[in-house]
């Protein structure tokens, strides 16, 4: 059985998910979806949350140079948490 795929129309990455916003094939019902970030870069099935058709949508990768900037402000938190426990 042939799947379709759910068009991606934007995405947004988050530190703890993957936030997307798709398009159904069969419907052309518009939803926001959000997924774990461990799930970045697979082909996922689910449904539809409005005519309930399963359908594969394709999650994008995020880019290297933003995760480089989002392990770099991880850090930066990290040492200012460090800072703020030694004063109190």
């Amino acid at each position: 059985m042939t799947r379709n795929l759910y068009i991606l129309e934007s995405h947004k990455f988050t530190n703890d998910n993957v936030e997307g916003t798709f398009v159904c094939p069969k419907c052309d019902g518009v939803f926001i979806k959000d997924f774990p970030l461990d799930l970045e870069g697979q082909i996922i099935e689910f449904k539809c949350p409005v005519c309930r058709s399963s359908n594969e949508a394709d999650l994008p990768y995020k880019q290297i140079d933003k995760r480089e900037h989002l392990e770099g402000d991880i850090m930066d938190i990290e040492e200012e948490e460090e800072g703020f426990n030694d004063d109190y």
